[in-house]
């Protein structure tokens, strides 16, 4: 009996060891070898390691700009704004655009009069409910001094038809042109200028009952902006 204990003995150890084997195997511990980054990069292969939450960054494009498209944007813009604040009779939104050194001239006609224009500054603008006739200059053909109220003188010269609407915006460049030639660069040498324009409101007339708006703006001084200098109808004259 006693010889017998040293094999039995030897039967449970060897069935230990075994499934201590099997045990390891099923784990993959020792039976599956991993591969190294060393060893992909020493083949010419960059691992490539996706997380799924890092975004494939796009190619970057140059957009044009709208000013790079149109060097005049910004002065269309400030046009724009402007005209829209006449439309609603906004006088405290205009003021900041007004020169502080030129202020707002007035000129029922494209071609500007330095002697009978009224120039108005910022804090001395007239208001709708001013009712003191001043005198604009001189009616074209007749010769009679427009004596008219601020009010007046707006639905008559300033915004007599919805220039916010026009047809026609061109900027330093006038569709509306007649016996009156627009003087505005003469006056204004570094100035530049916006035209909202209609060419006419009845076929039997053939265009002689066209109406414009001329907004004239000088540079602001080391700003990329604009300034109001002038406000300027146009329409047919004799």
């Amino acid at each position: 009996m006693r010889r017998m204990y040293p094999l039995l003995l030897a039967a449970i150890l060897a069935l230990l060891l075994a499934g201590c084997g099997a045990k390891s195997n099923e784990n993959g511990a020792t039976d599956v070898p991993k591969a190294l980054p060393s060893a992909v990069s020493s083949l010419g292969i960059e691992p490539t390691v996706n997380t799924g939450s890092e975004a494939t960054e796009s190619p970057t494009e140059t957009v044009p700009t709208e000013s790079q498209n149109d060097p005049d944007a910004r002065l269309k813009a400030a046009a724009h704004e402007v005209v829209e604040y006449l439309r609603d009779r906004d006088l405290n939104s205009i003021i900041p655009f007004i020169d502080p050194e030129l202020g707002l001239r007035f000129s029922p006609y494209p071609h500007i009069n330095t002697d009978t224009d009224l120039v108005f500054q910022s804090d001395t603008l007239p208001s709708f409910k001013d009712t003191k006739k001043l005198k604009w200059g001189t009616a074209d053909g007749s010769g009679e001094p427009l004596e008219l109220s601020f009010r007046d003188y707006y639905e008559r010269f300033v915004y007599n038809k919805d220039f916010a609407d026009a047809p026609s915006i061109t900027a330093n460049k006038l569709v509306g042109t007649g016996n009156s030639p627009f003087n505005g660069s003469d006056v204004y040498p570094n100035a530049s200028y916006v035209e909202f324009h209609y060419p006419g409101f009845d076929e039997k007339l053939d265009g002689m009952d066209w109406q414009s708006l001329i907004l004239v703006f000088v540079p602001v001084q080391d700003q990329d902006g604009w300034n109001l200098a002038a406000v300027v109808h146009g329409q047919w004259t004799i």
